[in-house]
């Protein structure tokens, strides 16, 4: 049985390899690439934030009443979805040093969060929302 927790830590993964390639072209002043990778990762980030927030959030604020953690969850999304919009304007100006500072700053944002994340909040509703997982689950790989 696969968990809401398993699914969206997949989902990390893939982001974060995203980030990581997309960074490598860009510190390395391979632009076209780095605009490639680059938006291919801000994809995968928006996708997630849209399974949480479309999906996962509502559906647990449902099921368990207003949850702390998601409101925090929601505002670093917002914190994240700003430095994405800078570092799309270092790739736009071909700025390694800046995309560097960039990415520097999202890595420990993400880290913290998804460790957030994946330590309380997937748990959490893995625990409340067990007996809609399988239909949350499917809603969640249609966004």
């Amino acid at each position: 049985m696969l968990t809401i927790a398993d699914f969206m830590s997949a989902n990390h993964h893939v982001c974060d390899d995203a980030f990581a390639n997309a960074e490598q072209a860009a510190l390395a002043g391979n632009w076209e690439e780095a605009e490639i990778l680059f938006n291919f990762f801000r994809t995968d980030m928006t996708r997630h934030f849209r399974m949480e927030e479309e999906e996962l959030f509502p559906t647990l604020i449902a099921a368990h009443g207003p949850a702390g953690p998601v409101q925090v969850m929601r505002m670093e999304h917002a914190q994240m979805n700003t430095l994405l919009e800078q570092m799309a304007g270092s790739v736009a100006h071909r700025d390694a040093k800046e995309y560097g500072g960039l990415s520097e700053t999202l890595l420990i944002v993400m880290q913290q969060h998804n460790l957030k994340e994946e330590q309380m909040l997937y748990p959490m509703a893995d625990h409340y929302l067990s007996p809609q997982r399988e239909t949350l689950l499917g809603r969640m790989r249609m966004v």
